[in-house]
């Protein structure tokens, strides 16, 4: 917790200034800062909510284990930190690639770490490097959703859920055609988002609860799962509203405000399989442990 007295006195800040933990958490905030305006100006709004995510964990898994960083950084160290630091804001700041906004908290936090630690010390900030780098995993994970072709498989199971409920309906391609109307199951409805949200969640968990190797597994196979078939439901119920003729309901599941309420269940979801399978068992004692 912070002391607010402190916090309201000059003399708390002016030794504050003179420490090197001041001046690193300064710089993180605003990198993380700048990284979050650039990607708003940009207007990429699922882009925005994983680096919000990414960046809360960063300052969290940083804020936990502040006492135990050590601070004993190098001229070379330095200097090196110093060029990468200047060299990937330069880029950012001259012209925005989605690429570059995806390697700006990566290679900021590498620049950080060793100005503030050295190399000798790097490894020790290994949760921070590998949260840094969510921006550019959901890319290589999105990279391979498409290439699996995800949006077909969406189709089929759509095209399966509207049969089971009652429909009579058959899909060509990615067109889902039922007795009153036909939809078709483009890109941007075929879950990739809520795919890459869910996993990207269940990656950061990972650093807030410790859990083992399988339970890390199943958290992502599940968290995937569950992007995957909450989206499915959206599509058949889109499907529904233009087999009824209702062009307003489909037009408000199918924008903004409606697929952000399928993520939010999503979350919801994975987030109350996380607190009954691990979060509220953390401070009981195992079978093992008991008399």
């Amino acid at each position: 917790m912070i002391d607010i007295n402190k916090a309201l006195d000059p003399k708390w800040w002016s030794q504050s200034a003179r420490q090197v933990e001041f001046w690193l958490v300064t710089l993180f905030v605003g990198l993380g800062a700048l990284n979050m305006i650039i990607i708003d100006k940009a207007h990429s709004e699922n882009l925005f909510s994983l680096a919000l995510l990414m960046w809360l964990t960063l300052f969290s898994v940083l804020w936990d284990r502040r006492d135990a960083l050590t601070f004993r950084s190098n001229l070379f160290s330095s200097v090196l930190g110093g060029v990468l630091l200047v060299l990937i804001l330069l880029r950012n700041i001259e012209g925005t690639s989605d690429f570059s906004m995806r390697l700006l908290p990566f290679v900021g936090t590498i620049s950080l770490v060793l100005m503030a630690s050295g190399v000798k010390s790097i490894k020790s900030y290994w949760r921070e490097i590998l949260i840094s780098g969510l921006l550019i995993y959901a890319k290589a994970l999105s990279i391979f959703l498409q290439s699996i072709n995800l949006t077909l498989f969406t189709a089929k199971f759509a095209n399966s859920v509207l049969y089971i409920i009652g429909f009579e309906t058959y899909r060509e391609g990615y067109f889902v055609t039922l007795p009153q109307g036909r939809i078709q199951v483009l890109g941007a409805c075929s879950g990739e988002e809520s795919v890459i949200l869910m996993v990207c969640v269940a990656f950061l968990f990972f650093f807030l609860v410790p859990i083992s190797h399988v339970q890390k597994i199943v958290s992502l196979v599940l968290a995937a799962t569950i992007g995957f078939l909450i989206n499915v439901v959206r599509i058949t119920m889109l499907a529904v509203f233009v087999n009824a003729g209702d062009r307003q309901a489909f037009d408000y599941w199918h924008g903004e405000d409606g697929s952000l309420s399928f993520a939010i269940v999503s979350v919801c979801l994975f987030g109350a399989f996380c607190w009954f399978a691990y979060v509220r068992n953390l401070g009981e004692p195992s079978p093992l442990s008991k008399g």
